[in-house]
Order: C-alpha cells, then structure tokens, then sequence
C-alpha cells in the first residue's frame, strides 16, 4: 500500500527506502529568511538572493481575473527583505533575473530593470511588455515581446539597459534564447485560426542592422533548446484544443527528423542527443506512452505507458520520470532509466513512491528534491534524494518552489504554506 508520508512519518520512510532514521531530522531543517505568503519564487543566477511575489491584490482596472502583486528580494543568508516593485502581474515569467544581480519585471504596462543597488528604471520602447528574459549569464542583453505600433506583440532586445530597443520579429507568441545567448527562436505570424511559425534569429551584434528571421518550421505551437547544445524541437501542426502535436527536432539549418504525431509533452537531454516524449496512444487502450529516441534519428522505444511529469539529468545519464500515479495524480512513483534507454533484461530503478513532483540538482547530479504527496493537502513534504538515501527537510511546502541555489546546489530554497510558519525558507543540503 502507498502511503503518502508527513513530517513526523519520515523516519519510517527513510527506513524503507534505504537510509537512516537518524537523518530524519526532529524539527525542519529549514531557516525562515522572509515571512508572510510568497509564490513564483526564483533564485538569482549567483545565489545570494531570491525573489518572490506576495501580496497580491486585483489590480485596479484589470477586471476579476487579474491581480498585482509585490516584488519582494532577500538574501540567501539572512538579511532585511527589499520591497522592488508593486504592481507586478500575478503570473509566472513576470520578473526575470540577470547579471549582475539585474532583475526586471512588468509594472503598470512598462518594463523596468532594477539593480539591488539603485531604483528601477524603465525601458525605452517597453511597453505592453509581455514575457521577457535576460540571455544566458555572462549575456545582458534583454528580450521581451512589446506591443507593436499595429497592436500585435514585436519581439524587441535591448543591448544596453538605457538604450533603445532592437525589434528582430513582428507578430510574435513566444520567444527562447539558444543556451550561448547568440540566437532567438520564436514563433511568428499567429492570427486566429492559424499556428505561427518557428524562425530563427540571431541575437545581434552591437551597431548591425537586425537579419531576417530564418523559417524552421510552420504552424509550430511549442518548441524548446536543449538545455546545453544548439538544437531545437518542436510540435508541429499543433492542435490547441488538445495541445498536440508531431514532434520534430533539427539543428539551426539542418534537416528536421520527425519522431510521433500526438505528442504533447517533450524534453531534450542537455546535449540535444536524446529526446523524450509522451505520446497518446489508442491501440487497445488508452495510454500516455513516454518514448525516448536518439534526435537525429527517429528510433523510439517505450520507457512506460503511464507517464506523468519528466526530466533528463544534467549530466545526460538519466531519464528521471513519475508513473503509476494515483487517480488524483498527486502520488506517483519516481522512477530513473538510463537515457541512452533500457538494454534487453534492464528494469528502471524504483526511487521513491507518493511522488508528487521532484526537481533535479543541475551541479550535483545524483541529488533530486522529491516532494511527497500529503493527506491533508496542506502542501507537500520535501525530501533530498542523494546517492540512494532520503533525508527529510520539510513539511508543509509550497508545490512547485523547491529549488536548488546556485552557484553548487548547496543549499535549497521553498516556500512554506502552512499560516503559522508561511514565508521563504532556505535549508543546507551538504
């Protein structure tokens, strides 16, 4: 029987999971930096300070649906929180970090950049700003869709932070830097009744005219980089209703290989050589099938035929993945193949069961913070995965913002749900 663990249930579960009741600490292991709600937390790429919102309200004028919140940073260590911005949307992506501890975000209509040492300053050329991201440390140059002059969104970059804009594509839905910084991906020409396409771009160099937009593919609804290589894939002729697709993966000017039609979620391992997917299947019965394939050849084998969320590890040696979930799909089992996929004979490696979600240590990569899945719904319990044993680190946690910190994944930041102890917390993770 699966039984989701609590806090105080922790020491049995590390016992039959492989790792000593004595690591099941009597108290959280977690400080308390900020109190008070907080959601979207982020980290700053150098790990001393994260940001969050609280304090939302419905924003005046935006209607029901639409709230405003505060933009609220801290230091890692402890230390007085900085109050940067009201009015910020309620929404994932409305700030964004960026060297040297930049950050920007959307206020008012306007797009600002503020460094924690100064007053925010906005941006020439920023308004109606939608998403926006900096480019990839040691990259400043800033992205961001802006309301065009025929009122559609134009993909703009600023190259310096008082400086005007660069627009690289008109009619944009949604944009990606390569992980170097030097290109853009976006997907262009949406209008109702008709997927955009997928172009490339590059970023630009200071004093050239902007190139035009390369096509990759057409009616394109998502795409994505491998996280450290310069390969794209994509869904194409992609149904929003279901939000499906056939999946395609190229490199900028190559040909595109095509894997499976009904694919409607996908990763690339960091160095774009092997691709995961899940794909709804009919054949008997209903099934969302993960596969994985090398992307340069479509050659898909099925890792399981019930799989729910999935990441590839940073070192490219894992799948790690959730099946067999519960009917509420809360708790799963959290299970790992090796990527290259599964030699005849070969089982995939049973982690942990009552899983209902885990993030991966991009420095570390035999550590994963596995959430766990409570009966009283009040958040979930946070554990550390590392090398085959669990060591508990919380209770009552935000779904969702547990995090590794930058610059080595020594320490995890999260956000506690629970009234009596809400706010940021950050933990030691050795």
């Amino acid at each position: 029987m699966r039984i989701a663990p609590t806090v105080g249930a922790m020491a049995a579960l590390c016992l039959t999971a492989g790792c000593s009741s004595r690591n099941a600490p009597a108290a959280p292991a977690g400080k308390r930096i900020a109190e008070g709600p907080a959601q979207f937390l982020s980290a700053s790429p150098d790990g001393t300070r994260v940001a969050w919102l609280t304090g939302c309200a419905p924003a005046p004028g935006g209607g029901k649906a639409q709230f405003a919140c505060a933009l609220l940073v801290a230091p890692v260590l402890g230390g007085a929180s900085q109050r940067v911005a009201e009015g910020v949307a309620a929404m994932g992506g409305s700030f964004a970090w960026g060297p040297p501890s930049r950050i920007a975000f959307a206020a008012g209509g306007d797009l600002y950049v503020a460094s924690l040492d100064g007053a925010p300053a906005r941006l020439r050329g920023g308004a109606g700003a939608g998403s926006f991201a900096f480019a990839p440390s040691p990259g400043k140059a800033l992205a961001a869709l802006v309301r065009g002059a025929s009122g559609a969104r134009d993909l703009a970059v600023w190259r310096e932070a008082d400086g005007e804009p660069v627009v690289l594509a008109r009619d944009v839905a949604s944009f990606a830097f390569s992980p170097d910084g030097a290109l853009l991906a976006a997907i262009v020409g949406v209008v109702p009744g008709r997927d955009g396409d997928l172009v490339i771009v590059p970023a630009g160099a200071e004093g050239k005219a902007p190139p035009s937009p390369v096509v990759v593919a057409r009616a394109v609804g998502e795409f994505r980089w491998a996280p450290g290589a310069t390969r794209l894939a994509w869904l194409e002729g992609f149904d929003p209703r279901i939000r499906a697709g056939t999946l395609a993966s190229a490199v900028p000017g190559g040909p595109p290989v095509s894997f499976a039609p009904r694919v409607t979620a996908f990763e690339l391992s960091p160095s774009g050589g092997q691709v995961a997917f899940v794909r709804h299947v009919t054949d008997s019965t209903y099934a969302a099938q993960l596969e994985l394939s090398p992307s340069q050849a479509a050659v898909p084998g099925t890792v399981t035929r019930d799989a729910a969320s999935f990441d590839f590890s940073p070192d490219g040696r894992w799948l790690y993945y959730r099946s067999g979930c519960a009917p509420a799909g809360d708790g799963c089992a959290l299970f790992r193949a090796p990527a290259a996929g599964l030699g005849p004979g070969q089982s995939p490696e049973r982690l942990a069961d009552g899983v209902a979600g885990f993030a991966l240590d991009r420095w570390r990569p035999d550590r994963v913070l596995v959430s766990f899945a409570r009966r009283d719904s009040a958040g979930v319990d946070l554990v550390l995965w590392s090398g085959g044993k669990l060591a508990p680190l919380d209770g009552t946690v935000l779904a969702g913002s547990p995090r590794f910190l930058p610059p080595d994944g020594r320490r995890v930041a999260y956000v506690v749900s629970l009234p009596a102890r809400a706010g940021v917390h950050v933990a030691d993770a050795p």
